[in-house]
């Protein structure tokens, strides 16, 4: 049968080939971003912060869970003065708007069909509508943000490099948290170059902030390419007959590089929670169906630190972390994950200041059949952090984008990057934890990509 089930194949694909040369005859010259090897996009549109609004908090009957995170210390500078200072890049089927505060995604739209109509777009990314809700401690989700300089948990805020012990800020009870007090996430990021299809921002970290030795400089560029098609094939299990399914797709990619001028740890991620029903769906993401078919094992973490347990790694085989098959996101583990799993690849045991890395790897795939979309997320980093909104709440203080609520697990991340706690557990366990430290004359280097598809 095998034989038939080709000659259906390159007959459907021939057919399918001179329907669209056909069709780019009868119409003539195309957009550019229809074609799938064209890079180009429409123009970028500055947005204009103004004048910093007032804000007016949402007021908690009660708040559930109390945000260990510590405020600011008061001799911090105020890097919210600026508002939000929101740049969007387009292409066609996608637009992003980015904040200077905190290299921060504040929204991102994409059609939900297969229309031109601006009313099929759709906000799937959780936020805020103004800078100082971006900055507030109070049950901190970090919306959309660049996380650093470590990303992820440090176990007692403590490490050493090169034999000297350095102590960060601690922010989550003992431990610090993505980059302390006031990491990356809070601060004021510098427009390097915009493009009408990307934007690049720098920071420059100094030695000490935060308690980590060295000035790092980072960059973070942001770039979208419209609509792409692929081609799938499917066979029916029932009568074993191979149909042709076209998608559409665009593609967000985050590429974020660092150089410093001692050794330091580095380790970034990018925090935006989605939410493929749209942001302000009043939905959580039970319909949302997870599927990680590279992750073979995990980090096992100490329940109520989120610490890694000391032993490295554990396969995923028999535990509600074997999500290598489509799962719907909440039947193995119906609390939910906060937890980093191992992208097998070349990549898995790469440090951080190791290039040149492979190609991209799929680190999973999320699927809401109802919203018409599909997320795939691609990095050439060793793991993925899956987090799905359990401290979430709909008494959260802040202004949130459109007035939404935002209850328990109405929104997931995927952030890829290195594992927690890295630059203490790469010490005892060597290169099967690989390590975050970037030493002068390096070059860290990450990448991850955003893949949106109508399906």
């Amino acid at each position: 049968r095998m034989p038939n089930k080709l000659a259906l194949l390159a007959l459907g694909a021939g057919a399918l080939a001179f329907a669209r040369i056909k069709d780019r005859a009868k119409s003539g010259a195309r957009e550019a971003n229809v074609d799938d090897d064209d890079m180009t996009a429409p123009k970028v549109t500055l947005v204009e912060s103004g004048s910093t609004t007032k804000r007016v908090k949402n007021t908690p009957q009660s708040i559930p869970a109390v945000s260990p995170l510590k405020a600011r210390d008061a001799s911090a500078t105020n890097h919210t003065s600026a508002g939000l200072d929101a740049h969007e890049i387009t292409a066609d089927g996608i637009a992003v708007t980015i904040s200077t505060f905190g290299a921060t995604i504040v929204k991102l739209k994409t059609r939900s069909v297969e229309s031109d109509a601006v009313k099929n777009f759709d906000d799937i990314v959780l936020g805020y509508d103004d800078c100082e809700s971006y900055d507030d401690t109070e049950g901190r989700p970090y919306f959309g943000a660049v996380c650093g300089r470590v990303a992820n948990r440090i176990a007692k805020g403590e490490f050493k490099v090169r034999n000297k012990m350095y102590t960060c800020a601690k922010n989550n009870g003992e431990n610090t948290l993505h980059g302390g007090v006031s990491g990356w996430d809070r601060k004021r990021w510098t427009v390097e170059d915009k493009t009408r299809s990307s934007i690049t921002l720098s920071y420059v970290s100094t030695d000490m902030e935060e308690g980590f030795p060295g000035t790092v400089k980072m960059y973070v560029v942001y770039s979208v390419v419209g609509y792409r098609e692929r081609v799938n094939l499917v066979v029916d299990e029932k009568t074993q007959l191979v149909r042709i399914e076209v998608s559409k797709y665009a593609e967000l990619t985050t590429k974020m590089t660092a150089t410093t001028d001692s050794s330091t740890p580095i380790s970034t991620v990018q925090h935006t929670y989605f939410n493929l029903h749209g942001h302000s769906s009043m939905q959580d993401c039970g319909a949302h169906v997870v599927e990680m078919p590279n992750c073979h094992a995990y980090v096992p973490v100490d329940e109520d630190t989120l610490i890694p347990t000391g032993e490295g790694v554990r396969k995923v085989d028999g535990t509600p972390f074997d999500l290598r098959k489509p799962t719907a996101m909440f039947e193995k583990s119906p609390e939910g994950y906060d937890h980093s799993f191992v992208i097998a690849g070349a990549d898995a045991t790469r440090p951080a200041s190791e290039l040149p890395r492979e190609a991209p790897r799929l680190a999973a795939r999320v699927t809401c059949a109802d919203a018409g979309r599909a997320l795939e997320v691609y990095t050439d980093a060793p793991g993925v952090h899956f987090y799905t909104g359990n401290f979430l709440s709909e008494d959260m203080v802040g202004n949130t984008k459109d007035g939404a609520a935002y209850a328990r697990q109405s929104g997931f991340c995927l952030e890829t990057g290195w594992f927690p706690d890295a630059v203490n557990q790469n010490t005892k366990l060597g290169a099967s934890y690989p390590g975050v430290i970037v030493n002068r004359g390096d070059t860290y280097s990450h990448t991850l990509t955003y893949r949106l598809l109508n399906v």
